[in-house]
C-alpha cells in the first residue's frame, strides 16, 4: 500500500502505457515487437534527455519556452564543428554543444533571478532572439553530410542491441536523481520551488538555484542537440520548433507540479514514453496524423488538472477540518 501511495502516479502511467499498447496491438500486432519497442525508445531518447532538464526548471516553479531555439543553436554549432573536423572529435563536439546550451540557459536564469521578470516572458524574448540569430548567421542553410566517429554516437548498438542514445537518456536520469536527491543543490531546488519566500529567508540563494536549474536544462538541450546531429547526420536552423510543449507535457504528465517543489524523474521518463507510445500507436493503427496533436493536448489538460487537484486537496481538507472545529 505504501508503494502505491508513494508511486501511484508512476504506476498509473505504466498501466496506461500498457493498456494503450494492448489496444493498439489488437489492430497492429507488430506494436509489441522488439524492433518497434526499441524504435519507440530510440525515437524519443532526445526528447527524454531534455525533458528531464525541463523537469528541474519546473520544479523551481519556472518554465523555459526557449528550449526549441536553444536546441537549434546547439544543434547547428555542433554540426558546424563536426563538419569542419570530419567528425573525428566526438567528445569535443558534445562538450561544445553542452557548454553553449548551458551558457544560454544560465543567461535565462540570470535575467529571471535578477530582474524578477516571469520566466515565460524572459524565455519568450530569448526564444525569438536565439531563433532569429541562428537564422541570420546561417542564412537559413542546412548543414548536412556529417560523417566520422561522431555519427556513431547515437545509433551504435551496445547491450541488448539497444542504440547508444537510449543509454545516454538512462544515464542522464540516474545523474539527475543523484543531483536532485543526494546533493545540497537538489534540496535547494526543491525548497525554492516549494516556498520561495521561506527558502530565501533561511539563506538559500535564488540566483544560484536559478542559474543551476536553467543551466542544467541548457546543458541537456545541448546534449540533445549533439545526439540529434549524430542521429540524423544533418542540422537545420528550424529544428526544435514545438519541442517546449513536448518537454513541458512530459514533465507535467509525469507528476512534476507546475507550481514547483515536487519532481518525478521516473514519471518524466514515463511521460515521454506515453507520448511516444501514443504517436507510434496512432501511426501503426493508420490513424490520421492530426489526431496525435489532439491526443497530446487532451493528455496535457488532464495531467495539469489532476496535478492541480492533487496539490489543492490537502488545503481543502485542512479548511474543512478547521470549519468543523
Amino acid at each position: 500500500m505504501s508503494l502505491i501511495k508513494k508511486r501511484g502516479r508512476e504506476l498509473f502511467l505504466m498501466a496506461i502505457i500498457l493498456l494503450i499498447g494492448v489496444i493498439v496491438s489488437l489492430r497492429a500486432p507488430a506494436f509489441f515487437s522488439v524492433i518497434n519497442i526499441t524504435s519507440i525508445l530510440y525515437g524519443n531518447a532526445i526528447i527524454g534527455i531534455m525533458a528531464i532538464g525541463m523537469m528541474i526548471v519546473i520544479t523551481t516553479a519556472n518554465i523555459d519556452v526557449s528550449v526549441g531555439a536553444q536546441f537549434a543553436v546547439c544543434n547547428m554549432i555542433c554540426a558546424a564543428f563536426v563538419k569542419a573536423t570530419d567528425g573525428r572529435y566526438a567528445a569535443a563536439a558534445v562538450l561544445i554543444s553542452m557548454v553553449i546550451g548551458m551558457a544560454l540557459g544560465m543567461f535565462n536564469g540570470l535575467l529571471i533571478a535578477k530582474l524578477n521578470i516571469p520566466a515565460i516572458v524572459v524565455t519568450l524574448g530569448t526564444m525569438n532572439i536565439m531563433r532569429g540569430g541562428i537564422y541570420y548567421l546561417t542564412n537559413g542553410n542546412w548543414i548536412d553530410g556529417l560523417s566520422g566517429p561522431f555519427t556513431r554516437l547515437a545509433s551504435s548498438r551496445v547491450l541488448l542491441n539497444v542504440p547508444m542514445a537510449v543509454y545516454i537518456w538512462l544515464l542522464v536520469a540516474v545523474i539527475t536523481y543523484v543531483v536532485l536527491y543526494r546533493t545540497n543543490m537538489g534540496r535547494n531546488i526543491l525548497a525554492i520551488g516549494g516556498n520561495l519566500v521561506a527558502a530565501t529567508r533561511v539563506g538559500i540563494s535564488k540566483l544560484r538555484v536559478y542559474l543551476f536549474a536553467f543551466g542544467y536544462l541548457g546543458a541537456l538541450v545541448g546534449l540533445g542537440g549533439a545526439v540529434s546531429a549524430a542521429k540524423l547526420k544533418i542540422a537545420q536552423p528550424s529544428n526544435g520548433i514545438g519541442y517546449e510543449m513536448d518537454l513541458i507535457a512530459a514533465a507535467i504528465i509525469g507528476g512534476t507540479q507546475f507550481s514547483g517543489g515536487v519532481a518525478s524523474i521516473l514519471g518524466t521518463v514515463l511521460g515521454v514514453l506515453l507520448l511516444g507510445v501514443i504517436d507510434n500507436g496512432l501511426v501503426l493503427a493508420k490513424v490520421p496524423v492530426y489526431w496525435q496533436d489532439l491526443a497530446t493536448g487532451a493528455i496535457i489538460i488532464i495531467a495539469v488538472t489532476t496535478s492541480a487537484l492533487r496539490e489543492f486537496a490537502p488545503a481543502r481538507k485542512k479548511t474543512r477540518k478547521e470549519a468543523v472545529k
